[in-house]
């Protein structure tokens, strides 16, 4: 309840550099809100294999999904998870890259949870907020740093009544680290079915080409 998820983005058992730019953030995250960071990766014939690349970077907690269907990757099944994990962990914070499934998995996510998303943030820091409207104050709150209006400003966004509160951030913006703290590192393998619908498998992928740039 109420801690730091990442989603981890692969390609086949590898787990893509963004997400562990994205660890490395969650942990200082996390640090500073007193809670576990969790992590949750979904693929196929990954158990075993992305363990060793996820938990160095301070994860409490990594929900590995693995099962036939989960990759190469689809909208629906992936959404699945997210939702149904996220309904059942109730996160306070989710962070993915802002690559071409963070793009398409995020708005998915968000908008079945009622709960905002910041694309393409720069920064991502923890502080205070008062409504001017309502005079309420809100401690604890994700500021979501991003460029606006072509560049030509920087915004900071904030949601303070849902959650969780969802970001993308591209590859590169921030740095990986491992992490030299201590964390739990519990791993476990939650049954897909459980999560994912039938119905979920209506779109197939048959054929998977990634050139490298």
């Amino acid at each position: 309840m109420n801690n730091v998820f990442v989603y981890c983005e692969i390609e086949g058992t590898t787990v893509m550099e963004v997400s562990q730019e994205l660890l490395t953030k969650g942990r200082k995250l996390a640090d500073e809100l007193g809670v576990q960071l969790h992590a949750v990766v979904a693929g196929t014939g990954i158990k075993g294999k992305v363990e060793d690349q996820i938990l160095p970077y301070g994860v409490d907690k990594l929900f590995v999904f693995d099962g036939d269907g989960l990759f190469p990757y689809t909208s629906a099944p992936h959404t699945d998870i997210l939702v149904n994990l996220f309904k059942q962990e109730k996160p306070q914070i989710c962070l993915m890259g802002a690559t071409v499934i963070g793009r398409d998995l995020g708005p998915r996510v968000s908008s079945s949870l009622t709960s905002g998303l910041t694309a393409d943030c720069t920064q991502l820091e923890i502080g205070p907020y008062t409504d001017n409207k309502t005079g309420k104050t809100y401690e604890n709150l994700l500021y979501q740093i991003r460029p606006a209006f072509g560049g030509n400003i920087v915004a900071t966004i904030v949601n303070p009544d849902h959650r969780p509160q969802m970001a993308t951030v591209r590859s590169g913006v921030m740095k990986k680290a491992v992490y030299e703290g201590k964390a739990a590192g519990e791993v476990v393998y939650p049954a897909v079915n459980e999560y994912v619908s039938p119905e979920a498998y209506v779109v197939k992928v048959l054929d998977h080409h990634v050139e490298q740039a």
